[in-house]
């Protein structure tokens, strides 16, 4: 199995944080959390969501007599002693919140009107065909700029060089994703200059087959 990269850990987020998450996936996350502040921090804001959202609901009993009719209409089975149904519909309502959760981080907290900026971002990675073949995932949630680029449709196999170009200085070489049977992934960490940012991925040739714009820090 290939390695989790950011993007992937992302999508499988709402139910580790939720404790849902089994077998071959849960080790691969964990594998990338061990490396990875950016989604470490990711996962902790969840998982305090998840454990405040339940621990708003009270405990409720079923009526007198629920259990005696349930098991009278099955035969086998374990009996449970107590049911917390309110908890279960909690942690229900805790899954459906953390899925809209938008991490937000105030950038600059000496100003009188503090602004909130999104800490984590996706933007997409256009061909020059107007194709979305990937995307690059901005994390401004630490020191600096994470960033994580994948690309899963229509590009030629081959090294593209990932070049960030600001708009106001020097191009950067940032590295080199490889893309295999139109796949590839790549992260990384950066210092974003303020103003528009264009991601580049530059072939041999020395052509940018697709772009992205990153959001404004």
């Amino acid at each position: 199995m290939t390695p989790f990269d950011c993007a992937e850990v992302r999508e499988q987020a709402p139910e580790f944080a939720l404790g849902l998450l089994d077998g071959d996936a849960r080790a691969e996350v964990v594998h990338h959390l061990d490396g990875c502040a950016g989604c470490r921090t990711v996962i902790t804001e969840l998982a305090e969501t998840a454990d405040a959202i339940v621990l708003l609901a009270p405990e409720a009993e079923p009526p007198a007599g629920f259990e005696r009719r349930v098991m009278e209409q099955i035969t086998g089975g374990a009996r449970r002693a107590r049911w917390r149904t309110t908890r279960l519909v909690a942690a229900v309502a805790a899954a459906a919140v953390i899925l809209s959760v938008v991490t937000v981080r105030v950038v600059d907290s000496t100003r009188s009107d503090p602004v909130a900026a999104p800490a984590v971002a996706t933007v997409a990675m256009v061909g020059n065909n107007g194709i979305t073949v990937g995307q690059v995932e901005v994390d401004n949630s630490g020191t600096g700029t994470r960033l994580a680029v994948t690309v899963d449709y229509a590009l030629p196999d081959g090294d593209y060089r990932i070049v960030l170009a600001p708009d106001q200085a020097a191009h950067r070489d940032l590295g080199i994703i490889p893309v295999t049977g139109g796949r590839g992934a790549w992260s990384g960490s950066t210092t974003l200059p303020n103003g528009t940012n264009e991601l580049l991925l530059v072939d041999s040739a020395g052509t940018v087959p697709c772009s992205a714009t990153l959001p404004t820090t």
